[in-house]
């Protein structure tokens, strides 16, 4: 399949997408994929940045990523642009071997039976969404179905429960904000502490 009827099938049926899709056969196909969106997702992110200044762009999954470089694009030009096409998708592709080898570790212990191959293939072509994530707005829309494409593609790829592998793609969400909190709650705890002993002391800060 070409770019445009793969594109048409992960976004529209993605069940369908998932459970025929090889789980082996090498990475070029799914990489040359993700690169396509991610240039497309460049250039388009790059323009409504440079027409309409950064606080327009509100993208999806990757949007934390690429602000820095899109909010400098406005007032550089063509080349600011060029460098943008070139960086994000190898900066995309690494971001999905290392997002791949998160997620497989996560569907192994939660019993999956997949390769490491088909996780990279499944985020490869959930990059689909990046076609329109750079439009004001939308881009959150289809985060969130990011993150449904990942739960199908999980589901078939390593042969788990749609339940199974909804924990598998929130779990890494759900202990980062875990964490944080904990980190809170230790600061929260030292600086009553701190000033429970400053005031102790007689101590007053003006």
């Amino acid at each position: 399949m070409g770019y445009i009827e793969t594109w048409n099938k992960v976004m529209q049926r993605p069940s369908d997408f998932y459970r025929e899709m090889p789980k082996t056969g090498g990475y070029t196909d799914p990489l040359t994929f993700a690169a396509i969106s991610f240039i497309i997702y460049a250039l388009l992110a790059a323009l409504l940045t440079i027409l309409f200044g950064s606080g327009t762009y509100m993208g999806g999954m990757y949007d934390g990523m690429y602000e820095g470089m899109y909010g400098s694009v406005r007032g550089l030009g063509f080349f600011a642009i060029l460098m943008t096409v070139i960086i994000t998708p190898i900066a995309g592709i690494i971001s999905l071997f290392i997002e791949a080898a998160i997620l497989y570790i996560i569907y192994k212990i939660l019993g999956g039976m997949g390769s490491y191959e088909g996780t990279v293939r499944l985020v490869s072509y959930a990059t689909a969404v990046m076609v329109l994530s750079w439009i004001p707005i939308i881009g959150w829309i289809v985060g969130i179905y990011e993150i449904y494409l990942y739960i199908v593609g999980g589901m078939y790829v390593h042969g788990v429960s749609m339940a199974r592998s909804a924990i598998a793609i929130l779990l890494p969400t759900l202990l980062v904000i875990l964490l944080i909190a904990i980190i809170m709650a230790w600061i929260f705890a030292f600086s009553g502490l701190f000033f429970s002993r400053i005031f102790s002391n007689g101590v007053i800060l003006l």
